[in-house]
C-alpha cells in the first residue's frame, strides 16, 4: 500500500512505480474489488486488458460510475466467471447489456449517489484505478471533474489499499480545487501507467415538445436569485434557455453542461455550484479553470446529499421519472422491472430541496408512452403495477409535473392528491383513471360529485 509521502523525491518515485498495463494487471488479485471512477475518469484501456486476460483472473468484482465508453469486458459471456461489474448508474451501454441477460457480467446497483462511499464499502471496495492529469511540480495529479465527486468517499477511503493512477495528458482537464479533495499525489499510487485519452463530449438532445410544454409550467415557480439543480437532457436545455426571462439565478446542481457555461458568460447565471460535468467540451473546462470564481466542482458530500441541498435557500429542483400512481409515487430508475438508468442524485435535491428555505421541487414526465406495438399508454396509473421499482416515495413529493399541467401533492390528503394527479393525466385517461381509483378504499364516488377533471384545460 502506497502511502502520501511529500519528504522524499516524488519524481524519482514517479520513475520506479511508472510501468505498463501488464503491470497494473498484475496489482487485480482473488477478491479484489476495484472502483474505476466515473464516466471519462474510467480507465477503459485498462478494463481492455483485463478482457483479454480474464482467464487469469477469478473473484473480482469492478465498480464504476456511468460508463460512457463500449469496452469488450462487458459483452463477454465468459468473463461473468471471472468479473462482477457493479454499475452505479445505467447508460445506454448498461441497457444494451440488460438485454444479454446471463452473457454479460453487469449488474445493475440500487444505491443512492449520497450514499456512493457506503456503496463501495458494503462490497469491501480495496482498490481504485483511475484516470489522472499529468502531475503538478509538487508531484500532485488533479483528479478532474469527473472524479472529484466521488474521490474523497470512494479512492481516499482508508480502505483502499490499493491504487492505479493512469495519467492522461490529453483527454483529462484539471478542475481548480482544494489538493484533499480534487489531487492525489504521485506517491499514494502503487502503480503509474500512461494512458492518453480523447475527451468524450457530446451535445444534449434538443428539447421536444414535452419538455416545451413541461418548462412552461416549471418556469413561472422560478424567480430572481433562486437556486436551480436541472439534469443534462431536453427539458434541462429548455429550462436553461429561458432563464433570462427570470433574471439572475444560480446553479447548484448535481452536474454542469455546455449551456449553464454560456449564460454565465452572459451574466445571467452569477455562479455555478456543481459535482461533475455533463459530456462537456474542452473549452467549458478551459473556461472553468480560468474562471473558477465563476464555477466550482464540489464532492458529493456537498453537492448530492440531502444535508448539503438543505442548506441552500430557495434551491429549485426539477427532476424526472416514467412513471406515478395517483398518490405520488414515483419510479424513476426502471421501466417496470427492466433497470434503465438509476436512483443517481436525484433523491437528494428532492427531499433537499423540500427541508430548504423557500426550496421547491419538481418531479416531471410526459403523460403518455407508446407501448412495442405503438400503442399509446398512460404513464399516470390508479395504482402502481405488481412490476414496478419505486425510486421516491409519495411522502417526499411536491409538485409533479406533465404536459399538462402542475399536481401539488406537498402534504395533501390521499384524496386531494388524487384529485390533483387526474388533472394532469392525459385526457384520454382521466375518466378511466377516476373509475378505477373508486374501487379503492383512498377515495369514493361521492368524493368526486362535484369533481370536473378537465376544469383546468377550460381556463
Amino acid at each position: 500500500m502506497a502511502v502520501r509521502n511529500l519528504e522524499i523525491d516524488w519524481r524519482k518515485y514517479y520513475d520506479e512505480h511508472h510501468g505498463e498495463m501488464a503491470d497494473a494487471g498484475k496489482l487485480v488479485q482473488p477478491g479484489d474489488c476495484w472502483f474505476l471512477s466515473n464516466a471519462a475518469g474510467t480507465p477503459y484501456a485498462f478494463l481492455d486488458y483485463l478482457n483479454e486476460h480474464f482467464e487469469d483472473y477469478h473473484d473480482v468484482m469492478l465498480i464504476y460510475n456511468c460508463m460512457n465508453m463500449p469496452t469488450d469486458l462487458v459483452f463477454n459471456p465468459d468473463a461473468k466467471e471471472h468479473f462482477r461489474m457493479f454499475s452505479a448508474f445505467n447508460l445506454p451501454l448498461e441497457r444494451t447489456c440488460m438485454q444479454m441477460g446471463d452473457d454479460s457480467p453487469v449488474e445493475c446497483g440500487g444505491m443512492c449517489y449520497d450514499l456512493f462511499g457506503r456503496g463501495t464499502r458494503a462490497y469491501n471496495c480495496n482498490a481504485a484505478a483511475i484516470q489522472l492529469c499529468p502531475p503538478d511540480e509538487d508531484g500532485w495529479c488533479n483528479v478532474y471533474g469527473y472524479e472529484v465527486c466521488t474521490h474523497l468517499v470512494s479512492v481516499q477511503d482508508p480502505n483502499v489499499q490499493k491504487k492505479i493512477g493512469f495519467i492522461d495528458p490529453t483527454g483529462q482537464y484539471p478542475v481548480p480545487g482544494p489538493k484533499e479533495t480534487h489531487y492525489i499525489h504521485v506517491t499514494e499510487l502503487d502503480c503509474i501507467v500512461d494512458n492518453p485519452t480523447e475527451l468524450v463530449s457530446f451535445p444534449a438532445s434538443p428539447p421536444t415538445q414535452v419538455d416545451k410544454d413541461i418548462a412552461h409550467y416549471i418556469l413561472p415557480f422560478i424567480h430572481e436569485g433562486d437556486k436551480v439543480q436541472i439534469g443534462f437532457g431536453g427539458l434541462g436545455e429548455e429550462i436553461l434557455n429561458n432563464l433570462r426571462e427570470v433574471g439572475h439565478v444560480e446553479v447548484y446542481s448535481e452536474v454542469a453542461c455546455e449551456a449553464m457555461m454560456n449564460l454565465c458568460k452572459e451574466g445571467i447565471l452569477t455562479h455555478i455550484t456543481c459535482s461533475s460535468p455533463a459530456a462537456v467540451s474542452k473549452e467549458f473546462f478551459e473556461w472553468a479553470a480560468a474562471t473558477p470564481e465563476k464555477i466550482y466542482f464540489v464532492t458529493q458530500l456537498e453537492a448530492i446529499d440531502p444535508l448539503g441541498v438543505m442548506q441552500q435557500d430557495n434551491i429549485v429542483a426539477i427532476n424526472a421519472t416514467f412513471q406515478c400512481d395517483l398518490i405520488g409515487q414515483c419510479c424513476s430508475e426502471a421501466q417496470g422491472l427492466t433497470p434503465y438508468s438509476g436512483p443517481g442524485g436525484s433523491f437528494s435535491y428532492i427531499y433537499g430541496a423540500i427541508r430548504s428555505k423557500g426550496g421547491r421541487s419538481f418531479i416531471c414526465l410526459r403523460s403518455i408512452h407508446n407501448d412495442h406495438d405503438g400503442n399509446p399508454v398512460s404513464n399516470i396509473y390508479p395504482w402502481l403495477p405488481e412490476a414496478c421499482i419505486v425510486t421516491t416515495p409519495k411522502t417526499y413529493v411536491m409538485y409533479i409535473v406533465t404536459e399538462y399541467g402542475v399536481a401539488d401533492l406537498f402534504m395533501k390528503t390521499m384524496k386531494d392528491r388524487i384529485k390533483a394527479m387526474i388533472k394532469v393525466a392525459h385526457p384520454d385517461y382521466r375518466k378511466q383513471l377516476m373509475e378505477q381509483i373508486v374501487t379503492t378504499p383512498l377515495i369514493t364516488e361521492w368524493d368526486l360529485k362535484d369533481y370536473d377533471p378537465f376544469e383546468d384545460d377550460k381556463k
